[in-house]
């Protein structure tokens, strides 16, 4: 998955919401994810995504509740992946 079809994903599904939106948009980060094993890739990965779902965010003003629930759970895959290299 490239990095533009999670948040086009994200665009797409905050546009036209609908039950199950945010668990989709999740899925669609973990995947993204899977393209990298190591530790330090997914983190720089993970940054890459809050980047481009910030511009997002500005481009698209009236998704920001989903995004911002999107950046959440980006946040929670951040903390889990410092616990494990501590």
């Amino acid at each position: 998955m490239s990095l533009s079809e999670p948040v086009e994903l994200v665009r797409r599904l905050g546009c036209a919401p609908r039950i199950g939106a945010i668990v989709m948009a999740e899925q669609a980060v973990d995947t993204y994810l899977a393209g990298y094993s190591h530790p330090d890739d997914r983190t720089i990965a993970l940054d890459i995504l809050l980047r481009d779902l910030a511009r997002l965010r500005v481009q698209e003003a009236a998704l920001d509740r989903f995004i911002g629930e999107v950046e959440t759970y980006i946040d929670l895959l951040h903390r889990d992946l410092a616990r494990r290299a501590a």
